[in-house]
């Protein structure tokens, strides 16, 4: 079965989970992740536009690119835009209204009566990473100077707010290639065939 379903077919069981609402080591260790991704593609970022766009010589140099509650305005997007692009593909694939929240360290989107198969739920997982920093990348070539360390530290806020994201998409890959995800918004569970397991292709 390739499509998502609210009930599993025969055979299946749990090979695995992810629980961010009980596993707080792991929701701190993903948020320092995060922290230390966010710097990283930044700097990285920062070099590249640099070389990017004609007549800068130095990104933060454009540092006055508006006040502070915009910036954190824009900050505050980027996280709800991140949910709901999940939440969109969650909507495509389902046709199912999907759930929201915000935890003190997290928020989240989920889908918690539904199954989604490998390939779907890859897709889900992965959306908000994709298609932000594709857009993001295609705004640094277009914005105007003085909005480009805005742009680039969206981007890198972006990815490295993306970690738990690609811990789970790791986690998934672990699956054969027949399997199921059931995502709540803080507890993604696994459901395989036992004979199909360990045979992720």
């Amino acid at each position: 079965m390739n499509t998502s379903t609210q009930k599993l077919p025969n055979g299946y069981t749990q090979s695995g989970k992810v629980n961010l609402k009980k596993d707080k080591r792991l929701t701190i260790l993903l948020n320092l992740a995060a922290l230390i991704v966010t710097v990283l593609v930044f700097c990285l970022l920062s070099i590249f536009g640099t070389a990017l766009r004609t007549g800068t010589t130095n990104v933060s140099g454009s540092i006055s690119a508006g006040p502070v509650m915009i910036l954190i305005g824009l900050v505050i997007s980027i996280f709800l835009i991140h949910e709901l692009i999940h939440g969109f593909f969650f909507w495509l694939f389902s046709r199912s209204r999907p759930v929201f929240a915000l935890r003190p360290l997290y928020a989240y989107a989920g889908a918690p009566g539904w199954y989604f198969p490998k390939r779907q739920y890859a897709i889900i997982t992965l959306g908000p990473l994709v298609v932000i920093g594709a857009l993001g990348l295609l705004l640094m070539l277009l914005v105007p100077v003085s909005w480009l360390l805005i742009t680039t530290f969206l981007v890198a806020l972006n990815t490295g707010g993306a970690m738990g994201d690609l811990f789970v998409f790791i986690r998934l890959l672990k699956c054969s290639q027949t399997s199921f995800a059931n995502d709540t918004g803080d507890v993604v569970t696994f459901f395989e065939r036992p004979e199909s397991r360990g045979l992720a292709d």
